[in-house]
C-alpha cells in the first residue's frame, strides 16, 4: 500500500543498501580477525598461557608448551601443589609486545615483566612462527629448550625442606628441575640442628643450577643434651672416694695419709658448649671445668691431722657423634677415652 509521502525503493538502492551492510560486516569481521590474530593468536599470549598453566600446577601442559628438555634432578617441582607454591610470590604478570630476532624472521622474543614480593624482575621467551590457522591466524611455538635447575646444598642432614615439601638429600645435595619463573624457598629444623630459610628467584635458563646453600646451626636442644651428658660425667668423677678419680680430668697428689672417708669432690664450674663444624663432622671445643677437694689429710712423721680445700681448674676434651635427633659424648682424659 502506497502513502501519500512514501517513495518506491529501487532495484538499484537497495542493491547498493545491501553492499553498504556487507562491507560494513566484513570491515567488522577483518578487525576482528585483526584483533584477535595480535592477542589470542600472539606470541605473547602463549606466554600468558604458559603462566597461567604454571600458576595451575599443570606442569605436564606447561612442559608440552614450552618443548623443553627436563635436566636430572628430583622433579617435584614440576608439577602440582609444589609446582604451584613455586608460583605464589609471582604477581602482576604482564607481557610486552614480541620483537622480531635479528637474522631469523620466524623468531619473536617476548619479555614478560612481573614482581617477586614486590621486586620488579623479568624473562624472556623466544618463539617461533609456524604457520597460519583458518589462513588468517598465526600459530606460535615456543623454540625447544632446557629447563633451568636448582641445587640445594646442606650438612649434617639427610633431607630439607622446599616450598613445604620433604626433599631426600645424597651426600648432602639435591637438584630440582624448574620452571621459570620460580620462587623457592629451603630450610631444614631437625631436634639437633636447623637452618633458616633461604630463597631463590629463577628468571631464566642457565647452563649451571643455581645453588641455594643452607647455613646449618646446632639447635637449642642438640647444646642442651651435650651439656646434660658432660655434666653427668662429672658428678660421676665427683663422687668417687678417691684422689686420683678414674677416667677423669681432675686428681690430687699428696705424700700424706688420707683417709677416704674425707675426700669429697664438688663441680664448681661446668664447662661452656661451643660446638663447630669442621671437616665434615661437629666438634667440641677443648672444655675447662673447676673442682674443689676437700679432705683431712694426716701427716706421717707428726701424726698430725689437717682439714684441707683445694680448688682447680681442669681442662679435657670429647667426642661428638651425631645424628638429626641423637648425639653421643665420650670424654677424652688423660688421652684415653672414658666410656659413658
Amino acid at each position: 500500500m502506497k502513502t501519500h509521502n512514501s517513495t518506491p525503493i529501487t532495484a538499484t538502492a537497495l542493491a547498493l543498501r545491501w553492499t553498504v551492510a556487507a562491507v560494513a560486516v566484513l570491515v567488522v569481521a577483518v578487525a576482528g580477525v585483526m584483533i584477535a590474530n595480535r592477542t589470542v593468536f600472539s606470541a605473547a599470549h602463549q606466554v600468558k598461557e604458559l603462566q597461567r598453566e604454571l600458576a595451575d600446577g599443570q606442569g605436564a601442559k606447561a612442559l608440552g608448551l614450552m618443548q623443553a628438555t627436563v635436566p636430572q634432578g628430583d622433579a617435584i617441582a614440576l608439577d602440582g601443589e609444589v609446582l604451584k607454591r613455586t608460583q605464589k610470590g609471582v604477581s602482576d604478570f604482564t607481557t610486552e609486545k614480541a620483537e622480531p630476532v635479528k637474522g631469523n624472521e620466524e623468531l619473536r622474543t617476548v619479555t614478560a615483566r612481573y614482581k617477586v614480593d614486590g621486586v620488579d624482575k623479568q624473562s624472556s621467551y623466544t618463539l617461533r612462527h609456524t604457520g597460519k590457522s583458518w589462513l588468517f591466524f598465526d600459530n606460535w611455538a615456543f623454540e625447544p629448550s632446557t629447563l633451568p635447575s636448582v641445587k640445594i646444598k646442606a650438612n649434617t642432614v639427610n633431607e630439607v625442606t622446599v616450598n613445604e615439601q620433604k626433599i631426600p638429600l645424597e651426600a648432602g645435595v639435591s637438584t630440582l628441575p624448574v620452571f621459570y619463573p620460580s620462587v623457592l624457598d629451603a630450610s631444614f629444623s631437625t631436634k639437633n640442628f636447623a637452618a633458616d630459610t633461604r630463597g631463590v628467584v629463577v628468571t631464566e635458563p642457565a647452563e649451571k643450577p643455581v645453588e641455594i646453600s643452607l647455613k646449618t646451626e646446632p639447635t637449642q636442644a642438640f647444646i642442651s643434651a651435650i651439656n646434660s651428658k658432660v655434666k653427668k660425667y662429672l658428678d660421676g668423677c665427683a663422687s668417687q672416694k678417691v684422689l686420683m678419680p678414674s677416667g677423669c680430668p681432675f686428681s690430687y697428689n699428696t705424700s700424706a695419709r688420707v683417709d677416704s672417708s674425707t675426700i669429697d669432690w664438688a663441680i664448681t664450674r661446668y664447662p661452656s658448649i661451643k660446638v663447630s663444624y669442621y671437616n665434615g663432622s661437629w666438634v667440641l671445643a677443648p672444655l675447662k671445668t673447676s673442682a674443689s677437694l676437700t679432705l683431712t689429710e694426716q701427716d706421717l712423721r707428726t701424726g698430725a691431722k689437717e682439714k684441707k680445700t683445694v680448688k682447680d681448674t681442669y681442662s679435657f676434651t670429647a667426642q661428638l657423634t651425631t645424628s638429626t635427633n641423637d648425639v653421643t659424648v665420650v670424654p677424652v682424659a688423660g688421652g684415653q677415652q672414658v666410656a659413658q
